[in-house]
């Protein structure tokens, strides 16, 4: 049976994931929906770069959500993260009941919650596209520290995107820790609001912010301004184990046991979202995060950042204008 798979958006993120969706396994029609003629071009640019079966894998191309008949295995999210939540309120008044959804998910707690809602009242579910538990290094590593009851990880960076990046890695630690009920500090983010380069309206951040759970682990993300370092992480186990990568240029630089077979290798989305969407398929489930699961996660970054706005601005925001 054909399956049907829907993306909403095809940006630069959504572009990847159609070209992902054109190597499953199973025979496929995928509707994507996008207004903008740049993005469509960019995403039909993108298809001619890899060979797929147009017979099997069939893509159709439609400018509204109203547009989108029937009923939908899964539904991918890849639009912006402003209006998101109302976008996926539409998409569930439609049918649509299985999602996988960019982050950051929305903007603000009561988006969210808003979303969770809604996901109850359809009886959807729907998970979050922070991917890294997908590498096959990040799951050699989860077992590598598997027996380590408490974790540290500390990563340094340059000016790359604290607001844009930090849900990865907080969901990284999350996942190696097994606890998504964390708390964050924001108090060492920089004083100063940066532009972010996907619209006039989202703004950035630079510096640190410190992350704990109940059990001691703990996790510290800093994003160096005006820096191009390159992307270093540090994960120490309390078992005796260490471990040192540098994901920019995909090197482990420093492992406590030279005998562990295996190296760091980024993996893009139009390679992993074939898994993921395998998974989901086949088994109405994967190893993302659910959104329930995502929601703590979430909830923590936008109370630090929508403080860290406020100081700054010296005006009372609800809204965390990230992406």
């Amino acid at each position: 049976m054909v399956k049907r798979i829907a993306i909403i958006g095809s940006g630069n993120i959504g572009s990847r994931h159609l070209q992902a969706l054109t190597k499953l396994p199973f025979s496929v029609e995928i509707s994507v929906v996008e207004l903008n003629r740049e993005a469509q071009q960019m995403a039909l640019q993108r298809l001619k770069e890899i060979s797929h079966n147009e017979k099997t894998h069939k893509v159709l191309w439609f400018e509204y959500l109203n547009d989108l008949k029937g009923n939908f295995d899964l539904t991918i999210v890849a639009t912006i993260s402003s209006g998101r939540a109302g976008l996926i309120k539409k998409l569930l008044t439609l049918g649509h009941r299985r999602f996988l959804i960019e982050k950051i998910v929305c903007q603000s707690i009561s988006e969210y919650e808003t979303l969770l809602k809604n996901l109850k009242k359809f009886k959807a579910k729907g998970w979050v596209n922070t991917n890294q538990r997908y590498f096959t290094a990040y799951r050699k590593i989860r077992k590598y520290f598997s027996k380590s009851k408490i974790i540290h990880i500390s990563l340094t960076t340059g000016d790359y995107g604290l607001g844009t990046n930090a849900i990865h890695y907080l969901d990284l630690f999350s996942w190696l820790v097994n606890d998504y009920k964390i708390s964050l500090d924001g108090n060492s983010l920089h004083n100063k609001l940066l532009p972010n380069k996907r619209g006039k309206n989202l703004v950035e951040f630079t510096g640190s912010i410190i992350g704990t759970v109940s059990s001691g682990s703990s996790v510290a993300l800093t994003f160096m301004p005006g820096t191009d370092l390159p992307l270093l992480v540090n994960i120490y186990g309390n078992n005796g184990r260490h471990l040192l990568i540098d994901e920019t240029n995909e090197r482990i630089l420093s492992i406590t046991s030279k005998s562990v077979p295996f190296d760091y290798v980024y993996e893009h989305v139009s390679k992993l979202t074939t898994k993921i969407v395998n998974d989901i398929i086949t088994r109405d489930d994967c190893h993302l995060s659910t959104l329930e699961n995502s929601y703590y996660l979430h909830r923590e970054l936008f109370r630090i950042l929508c403080k860290h706005i406020e100081k700054l601005t010296h005006k009372k925001t609800r809204i965390c204008p990230i992406t």
